[in-house]
C-alpha cells in the first residue's frame, strides 16, 4: 500500500472567480477551483516560476470537496472592441462575468515528493506572493490559523464520496445520493483543466470530465479502489 505526504486546506474568501476557459463572451466560472487553479495558488504561496509550476503540476495530486457552494451572482461591463478607433466609431459590447460569494472548499493535495508538500505547507503560512481565489481581485482569506493540516495519506477505497469524481467513475458506479445539508447542488458535469500542452500563445489546457455537487454524499454500487486516498478519515478521489 502506497503512502504519500498530504495537505488538507480549508479554502475560503469573500469572492471567487474560476474562469471556464472554453467560454468567450460570457466570463463564466466553475463552482469550484480546478486543479490548475489550486496549483497556481499554491505556486504563488511558494514562489514558483512558470516552469516550476508546470513541472509540479504533474507531481501533485488533487481532490476537492465543495463544503458550501456560496451564492452565484453576475455583473455586466461595457467593453470597447477597438481601443485605437476614434471615439465616435468605437464599438461597445457588454460582457457578463459570473462570480461566487463566500464559498467554502476543502482542498486535498498529495505527492510522493515530501519536500514539495512541506514547502507548500510552510508557504501557505507565510506566502511569498498574494494568494487569490481565481483572479487578482479576489483574495484568499483563511478562516483561522488551522486552515491547513499536513499529514500522511495512504491508498484506500470507498463506496461513499463527497468529493468531485471523474464522470466515467460516476456513470459506472453511481447508485444514489443522501442529503448531508441544505446547500444542495445536484450532480452536474464540467470539463476541468488538469494540465497544459504547448507553449506561449499555443498553450492549451488538457481537460477531464468530472461530476461536481454539494450538500450530498454520493453512494456507489461498488467500492472504488483506484486513486482513492485517506486523509485522516476523509476518503478523497485524487486527480
Amino acid at each position: 500500500m502506497r503512502n504519500m505526504k498530504g495537505l488538507k486546506i480549508q479554502m475560503t474568501g469573500i469572492f471567487s472567480f474560476f474562469r471556464i476557459p472554453y467560454n468567450s463572451l460570457l466570463m463564466d466560472t466553475f463552482i469550484f477551483p480546478p486543479k490548475t487553479t489550486v496549483l497556481g495558488m499554491l505556486g504563488a504561496a511558494v514562489g514558483w516560476d512558470e516552469d516550476e509550476f508546470l513541472k509540479n503540476l504533474k507531481k501533485i495530486l488533487y481532490g476537492i470537496i465543495i463544503k458550501y457552494p456560496g451564492e452565484l451572482f453576475q455583473e455586466t461591463a461595457r467593453i470597447y472592441k477597438s481601443k485605437d478607433a476614434p471615439i465616435i466609431t468605437k464599438k461597445i459590447y457588454p460582457i457578463t462575468k459570473k462570480m461566487i460569494y463566500k464559498p467554502v472548499y476543502e482542498v486535498f493535495i498529495a505527492s510522493e515528493d515530501l519536500d514539495i508538500v512541506e514547502k507548500i505547507y510552510l508557504g501557505l503560512q507565510d506566502p511569498k506572493y498574494v494568494i487569490s481565489l481565481g483572479d487578482s481581485e479576489n483574495l484568499f482569506f483563511p478562516k483561522d490559523r488551522k486552515f491547513v493540516e499536513i499529514m500522511d495519506t495512504m491508498e484506500s477505497s470507498s463506496d461513499k464520496f463527497r468529493c468531485i469524481l471523474p464522470k466515467e467513475i460516476y456513470d459506472t458506479y453511481y447508485l444514489n445520493y443522501s442529503k448531508i445539508d441544505d446547500n444542495i447542488i445536484p450532480p452536474k458535469e464540467a470539463k476541468m483543466p488538469i494540465d497544459f500542452t504547448g507553449n506561449g500563445n499555443k498553450r492549451r489546457f488538457i481537460g477531464i470530465n468530472v461530476v461536481f455537487y454539494s450538500g450530498i454524499e454520493i453512494n456507489m454500487r461498488n467500492k472504488i479502489n483506484n486513486n482513492v486516498w485517506d486523509f485522516n478519515g476523509s476518503k478523497v478521489y485524487l486527480f
